[in-house]
């Protein structure tokens, strides 16, 4: 089974989770690294994490069984319960109500699965076996995890503050994409040296232009 791979934007979205146990905290906590801001779940029992989560006000909780209706308006459902064939009359609901669903211990009954995340501020990696082997995927995440250091986060903000300074300043568009992808080029190999002082952005595009305007001489 092939899965086509998308990013969703969760925020101002309906995001209704069934089940209250470690699956479902990590499924929630997920949905929220994402900016899920309107994130119900139901459940009759929660973990301390999710119970954490529900005093601060990051998520809704309804302490009982589920009802259909908790899923009208929905556009993501996850049903994560401890039994399968809950899990499989959530699925039909969600589906019915119109959602995308996901299915924490059955990646077939849902619509899409979830893969293992390597977040580094707006760098997103993701994994997945497409449920073939967790195990697997599991073992690719610590990978990622050290393939691509906390830096990395801080390497995107400087190639946006960047990209926003070529895109206003340089009108020539050949010249813009080759300023870029040779920034790229540089930050693959870490953040340049100059860029560690304050407001030093704007030198850098000029080094970078003038390493393009040499290529084309």
């Amino acid at each position: 089974m092939g899965y086509y791979p998308v990013m969703l934007d969760v925020r101002g979205k309906r995001c209704v989770v069934i089940g209250g146990g470690a699956v479902a905290e990590r499924k929630v906590r997920g949905l929220l690294a994402a900016g899920a801001d309107e994130l119900l779940v139901v459940s009759p029992h929660i973990t301390q994490g999710l119970g954490q989560l529900h005093e601060a006000g990051s998520i809704r909780h309804e302490s009982r069984e589920y009802l259909d209706k908790d899923l009208i308006g929905a556009s993501l459902v996850i049903a994560a319960t401890n039994a399968r064939e809950a899990n499989e009359a959530v699925a039909l609901a969600g589906r019915a109500a119109g959602a995308w669903v996901n299915v924490a211990d059955e990646a077939g009954q849902g619509d899409f699965v979830t893969p293992a995340v390597v977040r580094r501020g707006e760098l997103l990696v993701a994994v997945t076996t497409g449920g073939a082997s967790p195990a697997f995927t599991v073992r690719m995440k610590r990978e990622l995890e050290a393939l691509y250091g906390e830096d990395y986060g801080q390497r995107l903000i400087l190639l946006r503050q960047l990209r926003e300074r070529v895109l206003n300043q340089e009108t020539d568009e050949a010249r813009r994409q080759a300023i870029l992808r040779l920034a790229a080029e540089e930050m693959a190999g870490g953040i340049p040296a100059e860029l560690f002082g304050n407001d030093a952005i704007d030198g850098w595009m000029a080094r970078l232009e003038l390493m393009v305007d040499g290529r084309h001489t």
